[in-house]
């Protein structure tokens, strides 16, 4: 299952290159837009990035951020010319992620003060120039770097409610492949499944029940778009040990069954 280590062919957050440079001092830097969100991380040195008619110093410990299609215009400090790292990342949880974070283009630049965010930087662009991959380990490390920056951009406000949910919700990430039930849910948080219950249902406006079936189904979805596994196999690779179970599911969340969507992908990928 070699697509299972690649971090992009996954559906909440992707990745899709990273690198490091030291910049020669009279480096002159052309920028293709990307499909995806940049972010870079300067380790050594200052420069200047542009965008959107705004002019921001950079200096050592800033993020700058680059959201997919802009054209900024950055370029080193002739004096301290920069050393940055950067990644690229997407998925269908990127915004929601950048929005958590406090960064947006309207906002593009974060200033790491102590420096916190280096090393999960360091940690993907050395595994990618090691392995010339970005795997699940580069995986780990951004969606860690973007759990810093949450903590960062909440603060003392996440109260006891939303911390309780957040840790019920990456259980249920973490385990959707597995026999999960309400009940371990709520025990590996350290709360009642009431409570549990109750925290959906103000937050979510739903029930831990629903998350685990709609986490399920859109890792379901994904597998199936891929087309490299049969229903029962993806099945099994979302917690179903029965495949009837599983299309049943599908096709209430869905309102098709999973031949029937994994056909309607591959047409529009014909098209």
């Amino acid at each position: 299952m070699a697509f299972e280590n690649d971090a992009a062919s996954y559906m909440e957050l992707s990745l899709h290159e990273s690198g490091r440079e030291t910049c020669r001092k009279d480096k002159e830097f052309t920028f293709t837009p990307k499909e995806y969100h940049l972010f870079h991380y300067v380790t050594v040195g200052r420069g200047i990035f542009e965008m959107n008619g705004t002019v921001y110093k950079i200096r050592k410990g800033m993020i700058f951020y680059i959201p997919p299609g802009a054209r900024p215009y950055y370029y080193p400090d002739p004096a301290e010319p920069w050393t940055y790292e950067w990644f690229g990342f997407n998925g269908i949880k990127a915004e929601s992620f950048l929005k958590l974070s406090g960064i947006s283009e309207q906002h593009p630049v974060y200033d790491d003060v102590n420096m916190d965010l280096k090393p999960f930087f360091d940690a993907i662009s050395t595994e990618y120039a090691e392995t010339g991959s970005l795997n699940l380990f580069c995986l780990g490390q951004a969606y860690s770097l973007f759990g810093r920056l949450f903590a960062e951009a909440v603060g003392p406000s996440l109260n006891i409610r939303e911390a309780h949910l957040q840790s019920a919700k990456e259980y249920i990430h973490n385990n959707y492949k597995f026999r999960v039930t309400v009940e371990e849910v709520a025990s590996n948080v350290g709360i009642s499944p009431n409570y549990l219950a109750s925290l959906f249902k103000e937050y979510e406006n739903s029930n831990t029940k629903a998350y685990l079936t709609q986490v399920r189904m859109e890792k379901a979805a994904e597998l199936l778009r891929l087309g490299n596994y049969p229903i029962k196999d993806v099945a099994a690779l979302v917690g179903y040990k029965n495949q009837l179970h599983f299309s049943g599911e599908f096709r209430k969340y869905y309102g098709m069954s999973p031949t029937s969507f994994q056909s309607k992908e591959k047409g529009k990928e014909n098209l």
